[in-house]
């Protein structure tokens, strides 16, 4: 699945690494927890009142490759072939982005760099899967607080599997791997912005310049699904820092709404582009016609 489309004078393309079919699409009650502070009752009364009768979400993966002047970009890299962290049905519909990637026109040799919004396996195990760099040439782009994070001991004592590719993935960039703060343009158009709290170092990006309802906003994981735009306060069991990560996402569901920003969501339904509504103190996804 590939979608091509213009963000601010860049030409984009989401190209999917996966997206789960039924029977495999995981359950809310997976992302909704009553230790994320989601009691059963709230996630039924609030699949109620969204009107769609569903027990499941998309957990799509939406990397997305962007052309700017110093060559191609990729946000987020996907899992992977030959993941079978979430067993083998599931892991023989993931792992597809350097199989779409060559579909869409790209060779490995043409990326120049690949930007992570955060380095959970799901995002970064694609760049560096086979034990050595998927794209060759590329610079790799990271928060100085992510990196720092997965390399401290303390990170395999809470998530040892995210941590294991994290690791990998900074062992395996080595030198080609650059930190950034929030507040950079790492690349042309390329710029960086606060979303801290799903993890230590997780940024949006932004991308493009010209009249805000042009550019693109990739918020990463600052929501996995629509619902958490309903009830921004809700949690996964995958947010680091709670709170920090609750005020990321009203704080960026606000300004997409109010700049009017096309956002790109890497978990929502393939391609993950859409617009944020608010709804008085809440918000809505209008995903893209």
């Amino acid at each position: 699945m590939i979608w091509r489309f213009s963000a601010g004078g860049l030409a984009c393309a989401v190209i999917s690494d996966g997206q789960p079919a039924a029977p495999w699409e995981p359950p809310l009650g997976m992302f909704f927890t009553p230790e994320t502070g989601v009691p059963e009752p709230e996630l039924a009364d609030a699949i109620v009142i969204e009107g769609q009768n569903r027990t499941t979400t998309t957990a799509a993966y939406n990397c997305l490759c962007v052309e700017t002047s110093a060559g191609l970009a990729v946000i987020d890299s996907g899992l992977g072939p030959n993941f079978l962290g979430y067993g083998p049905d599931l892991g023989a519909q993931v792992g597809k982005f350097g199989d779409r990637l060559a579909e869409a026109g790209y060779a490995p040799d043409d990326v120049a760099a690949v930007v992570f919004t955060h380095l959970h396996q799901d995002h970064v195990r694609g760049a560096a899967w086979s034990g050595r760099l998927t794209f060759p040439d590329a610079t790799g782009f990271a928060h100085a607080a992510e990196i720092s994070f997965w390399q401290d001991q303390a990170a395999w004592v809470r998530d040892s599997t995210h941590a294991e590719s994290a690791r990998e993935a900074i062992r395996i960039f080595g030198e080609q791997l650059r930190e950034f703060d929030y507040g950079a343009e790492i690349l042309p158009q390329v710029r960086t912005v606060d979303a801290a709290g799903h993890t230590p170092g997780h940024a949006a990006i932004l991308l493009g310049s010209g009249p805000e309802r042009e550019r693109v906003l990739c918020l990463g994981d600052c929501f996995h699904d629509q619902l958490q735009l309903s009830h921004p306060g809700w949690c996964t069991p995958w947010d680091i820092d709670r709170e920090r990560a609750v005020h990321a996402r009203r704080t960026l569901l606000a300004r997409a709404a109010e700049e009017d920003f096309l956002v790109h969501a890497y978990h929502m339904p393939f391609p993950g582009l859409g617009r944020v509504r608010r709804r008085g103190e809440v918000f809505a996804w209008e995903p893209l016609p």
